[in-house]
């Protein structure tokens, strides 16, 4: 009995030195939580890649109809608004096969990467995607969008964020 209890304790102190790890939390006004992404090349995707930029981070999924769509919008924004935002899609589970045959696939050609430890997931609260962050330059979390509208206003969420 005392072995198991040993074994129960363990384990009770592993988790709790685990979820000590989580250094960053969400909340709107107060800095973005950095990213845990990999690109198709296997090198990490940051938030201080887009330092004095503000930055759009959309999480989505491979079986996510709303999700392409969303990208697919976000990938003509870009594309008339160039210079404006950085974008960054975060694909959590179920992933694709193959990351740069989905891009090509689905025609998009935005920064687009894998939190495969789903550390990303955690800290940005996702629940559900397609799920987007609107982040300042300055790296302060200012808005979110949960889900797909079609009517959405882009311009209002961005130009929240160029200011």
């Amino acid at each position: 009995m005392t072995l198991k209890r040993l074994g129960w304790a363990s384990l009770l102190v592993a988790m709790l030195a685990i979820s000590g790890c989580k250094e960053q939390t969400l909340a709107i006004g107060q800095p973005a939580p950095d990213l845990a992404v990999l690109d198709n090349q296997k090198n990490k995707m940051t938030l201080d890649e887009a330092q004095g930029q503000p930055v759009v981070v959309e999480f989505w999924s491979s079986t996510c109809g709303a999700c392409l769509v969303m990208m697919k919008a976000w990938q003509d924004y870009v594309k008339a608004h160039p210079g404006k935002i950085r974008f960054i899609g975060v694909g959590i589970p179920p992933f694709p096969d193959d990351l740069p045959a989905f891009a090509d696939k689905l025609g998009v050609s935005l920064p687009l990467g894998l939190d495969q430890l789903g550390i990303t997931q955690e800290r940005y609260q996702v629940v559900a995607t397609p799920t987007t962050f609107f982040i300042d330059r300055h790296g302060v979390l200012q808005a979110q969008h949960l889900g797909y509208s079609p009517g959405m206003d882009f311009d209002r969420y961005v130009n929240a964020i160029l200011k």
